[in-house]
């Protein structure tokens, strides 16, 4: 079996650890942001995240002057941070409207959209495997947000369209993963969402 091949083959198992650390990155800074409570606006406390994510954005800095990004690339990757940066905003303003086990089970519905999205526009197929994965998301959430037998706020509703716009960012993603390398993706959406966000925050900003 040639190394080519051994690599592929070990893609699915890096993408499962790295989507295992960012649901841990994002329990974390759920906490965090939670913690924190209403004492500082959404918008404020989403630009100051990012603004602080910019310190790794130093090792990329290389490959990104390397990348050959031609106007398609680009609008791409600002409709990327257009979609992340409001799913931002909005995630840390649920997170002061409802339990953090609501929005940990509100946020693992982006996985599903991303599924479904991927079938529709990128033409993946949907597996036996995907369907019962996806039911499976659904009926947790159902289980943990009890539809109809309780009043759901403005909080859960704003986590809903976090989700499409999460899977929204992941499936722009991922077309641009097969024009460029995975660095620019990340480094590119360090530098466009803190640009969405920067005017909100400016104009809800407290000290």
């Amino acid at each position: 079996m040639s190394a080519q091949s051994d690599m592929t083959q070990a893609r699915p198992v890096w993408g499962v650890i790295w989507m295992l650390a960012t649901g841990l990155t994002f329990v974390a800074v759920t906490a965090i942001v939670k913690h924190i409570g209403g004492g500082v606006p959404a918008a404020e406390a989403a630009f100051l995240r990012y603004i602080l994510g910019l310190v790794f954005l130093l090792p990329m800095i290389r490959s990104l002057r390397n990348a050959h990004l031609d106007k398609s690339d680009l609008l791409f990757f600002g409709a990327r941070g257009l979609a992340h940066g409001l799913g931002v905003i909005l995630w840390f303003f649920a997170m002061t409207k409802i339990t953090i086990a609501e929005v940990t089970a509100m946020n693992y519905l982006s996985p599903v959209y991303v599924t479904i999205g991927a079938a529709l526009f990128l033409g993946e197929r949907l597996a036996l495997r995907r369907i019962m994965a996806i039911g499976a998301a659904l009926l947790g959430a159902m289980i943990i947000l009890r539809p109809g037998f309780r009043e759901l706020n403005l909080g859960h509703y704003t986590m809903l369209g976090t989700a499409i716009l999460f899977a929204t960012s992941y499936l722009l993603a991922k077309r641009m993963a097969d024009r460029v390398s995975p660095t620019v993706v990340v480094a590119m959406l360090s530098i466009t969402v803190p640009i969405v966000l920067a005017p909100f925050a400016f104009a809800v900003w407290v000290t």
